[in-house]
């Protein structure tokens, strides 16, 4: 009999007594013990079986441990998500209007029987350059349109395919469905499910507790493996579908971000359900009218990534209202179509600052330089549509008020200061120093401080270049220099020979010592929330020199880069 000591803390000092123990019993019988004997290989698979217990239950702790950076846990996360509150979205369709007008080549007595065209909710259209489909969103069952020369035809329209899932009630309390989708790209649309029992719609809540007894509702949300749940009441909350109830699902397939479209391609579309005529004839609008996009088709939006799931988790909340500032930024941030969320209060209201992803607006082959200011800011259709988004994804406090706006563009420029090794090419390294630039400013989403130093970091990685320094020049600072030093010399020249410098200043309240926009101590772009900084040319400085909005300019310009000195390129391994 073995006489371990059970007391030993770690296994490795266990299995050495066992291992003492069979060496001895295999000795007495005049046998060598090694680890090929049959007890030294059930006591190697023991060892392997333990310490792949203690892995898996080390692997088990650390995923639930959501405060440390590597878990990534889905459904670790995703559970944690739902008991504080937050349901993780699913994509968001674009959505736009489409304009139609009669082509010239129509016939409209002979092309279109009965001067009449009906068009229905959810056809379904496709488009030609990105082969994505969208469907009609007339808001009522059919509409019928009368047709002349003159006839223009606007239609709201929504990326994704709708879908019909077919369920049968059981009968029990809170009955639950389950719709998902096998692709990863495609998903089921967060805010547009319809729910039909025995033909007639129920409505959808955000919560069982919202339900009224014996309601004909019920919830829909994001389920812990993908796709959405359909929850049923238990009579006290909801009613309760009967048996052999039939339910009828109608749900729309995302695409996400990719069915946004920011070009206005004419006639780009094809009719994959066709409309009806006068005479109940089929007739296919895309060969009778000119289609154009009247409005852009935006705002679509890939579903709530798991790392942003776990970052908002700290200011989630189980109440669906929005009444911090930061829960109206967390609401817009989940659309994912947004580079800058700002919400702040000021005297009891909610401004929301918001840009659009520039990345979004621009072309393949160009950079951060060469997109117009615009995409930066936001139309009153898209505002409309935010505001929309609010009010459907969550419950205002009618005690607060809001207001959505873009951000205030705040010019700057940037001195790159430079020393390269003497094997570089200056077109090659200026080249560089400007995609790094454009890189960090295309995917900029800081609030209040941009720091020098992330951009020289970004700088220093470029391995032709030994050493690099940065400042920045900001045009309100200018603007504010400039404006009064011009006022100190209109006094002086009309002074006579009296002037007196420091007198002067304080008459106008001129502080020459004063920097804005700028950190005086560590020359960091600082900028207020209402505000994002751009890096754009396009004024003059306070000595009046002028900095060209345009990239390509052979003269002082958005990024200006100054070639320091070089050092010998034996060194690059020193540095």
């Amino acid at each position: 009999m073995a006489n371990l000591n059970l007391t030993e803390i770690t296994f490795n000092n266990i299995k050495t007594q066992i291992e003492t123990f069979l060496k001895q019993e295999y000795s007495k019988s005049n046998i060598l013990y090694s680890p090929a004997s049959p007890y030294g290989q059930i006591l190697f698979v023991i060892e392997n079986l333990f310490q792949l217990s203690m892995l898996y239950l080390k692997n088990t702790i650390k995923q639930l441990d959501l405060s440390d950076a590597n878990a990534n846990n889905l459904k670790v996360i995703r559970s944690a998500a739902v008991l504080a509150g937050h349901i993780p979205g699913r994509n968001i369709s674009a959505t736009g209007v489409l304009s139609f007008t009669i082509k010239t080549s129509t016939d409209i007595s002979s092309d279109i029987p009965g001067n009449r065209i009906t068009l229905f909710d959810k056809q379904a259209i496709r488009n030609k350059t990105n082969g994505l489909q969208y469907s009609i969103n007339l808001g009522t069952d059919k509409l019928t349109y009368k047709v002349d020369s003159s006839t223009q035809i606007y239609l709201n329209i929504i990326q994704g395919a709708w879908t019909v899932a077919n369920f049968t009630g059981t009968g029990d309390t809170n009955q639950t469905f389950n719709i998902s989708t096998r692709s990863n790209s495609q998903d089921i649309e967060n805010y547009n499910i319809e729910v039909l029992v025995d033909g007639v719609y129920w409505s959808i809540k955000k919560h069982p507790y919202d339900m009224l007894p014996d309601e004909l509702a019920c919830v829909v949300r994001t389920g812990f493996s993908g796709g959405a749940d359909i929850i049923f009441g238990n009579s006290g909350f909801g009613a309760i579908p009967g048996v052999s109830a039939d339910i009828k699902v109608n749900y729309l397939i995302s695409d996400g971000s990719v069915g946004s479209i920011f070009r206005r391609t004419p006639n780009d579309w094809t009719f994959m359900d066709l409309a009806i005529d006068g005479f109940g004839n089929t007739i296919d609008m895309a060969k009778l009218f000119n289609i154009s996009i009247f409005n852009d088709i935006n705002f679509g939006a890939d579903k709530e990534n798991l790392q942003f799931t776990k970052n908002i988790l700290p200011i989630a909340t189980n109440n669906f209202v929005l009444g911090l500032p930061q829960q109206y930024a967390y609401a817009i941030k989940r659309l994912g179509v947004f580079s800058y969320v700002n919400a702040y209060e000021h005297y009891g209201s909610i401004y929301i600052v918001v840009a659009p992803n520039i990345v979004l607006f621009k072309n393949q082959n160009s950079d951060y330089f060469s997109i117009p200011l615009s995409a930066f800011q936001l139309d009153s259709y898209e505002i409309s549509k935010i505001d929309s988004y609010l009010k459907s994804g969550g419950n205002i406090m009618l005690s607060r008020r809001y207001q959505i706006s873009s951000p205030d563009l705040s010019l700057y420029v940037i001195n790159v200061f430079v020393m390269s090794y003497s094997d570089a090419q200056d077109d090659t390294v200026n080249s560089q120093i400007l995609n790094a630039i454009s890189e960090y400013f295309l995917n900029f989403n800081g609030i209040n401080r941009i720091p020098k130093v992330d951009l020289i970091v970004q700088l220093a990685a470029i391995s032709d270049i030994a050493s690099v320094d940065i400042n920045f020049i900001s045009k309100k600072n200018e603007d504010y220099h400039r404006q009064n030093v011009i006022q100190l010399n209109n006094m002086q020249l009309s002074s006579a020979g009296s002037f007196q410098l420091g007198s002067a200043q304080k008459s106008i309240g001129y502080t020459a010592s004063q920097v804005i926009g700028i950190d005086s101590v560590l020359g960091d772009i600082i900028f207020d929330s209402n505000e994002i900084p751009v890096i754009r040319g396009g004024f003059y400085d306070r000595n009046s020199i002028f900095y060209s909005d345009d990239i390509n300019n052979s003269n002082l310009k958005s990024v200006n880069i100054f070639k320091k000195g070089t050092i010998d390129s034996s060194q690059r391994s020193k540095f």
